[in-house]
């Protein structure tokens, strides 16, 4: 195995568009993508990882996870805003919580589709049991989509050490 046989996600916007890019997806794609990565910016502006890591670096990681392994736009992008309604700031300067005035912004910006996946990751809780839950019972039918994006938030964080 040789260095170039590892996969480590990208941290920054133009090594995510070179990896759509590289990995065949339209220049309409990689345009909406961009769109949505400015939106994140403003969401994400000033906040940090406990690790003291940008947020915009974890969300364009945890995008770049999950468009290694899949091309599914609307994945890519939920991955990017995995963490909007636990630590992002919305326009009316409120973060955190998941109001319908933060549901409709956010779904007028990204999609029905990939608001609704963002708001399934966020109610997703790993502290309490559900790992065991899963291992013991299964992932549920309709539920992989949600547990591969949680999953991409957790390459990028071992991929930070």
């Amino acid at each position: 195995m040789t260095a170039q046989d590892l996969f480590v996600p990208r941290q920054t916007n133009t090594a995510l568009y070179m990896q759509l890019h590289d990995a065949g997806h339209a220049v309409d794609d990689i345009l909406r993508v961009q769109k949505a990565y400015r939106v994140a910016c403003a969401m994400f502006n000033g906040r940090y990882r406990k690790t003291g890591r940008p947020f915009i670096c974890h969300a364009v990681g945890a995008a770049s996870s999950v468009a290694h392994f899949d091309k599914d736009l609307d994945l890519v992008l939920a991955a990017m805003f995995h963490a909007s309604y636990d630590s992002a700031q919305y326009p009316d300067g409120k973060s955190s919580r998941r109001t319908e005035t933060h549901r409709k912004w956010l779904e007028q910006k990204l999609g029905p589709r990939v608001e609704g996946l963002v708001a399934r990751v966020g109610a997703m809780k790993f502290d309490t049991g559900d790992p065991e839950r899963l291992v013991e019972k299964g992932v549920p039918a309709g539920d992989e989509d949600i547990l591969f994006l949680v999953l991409a938030h957790d390459v990028d964080d071992l991929a930070d050490g």
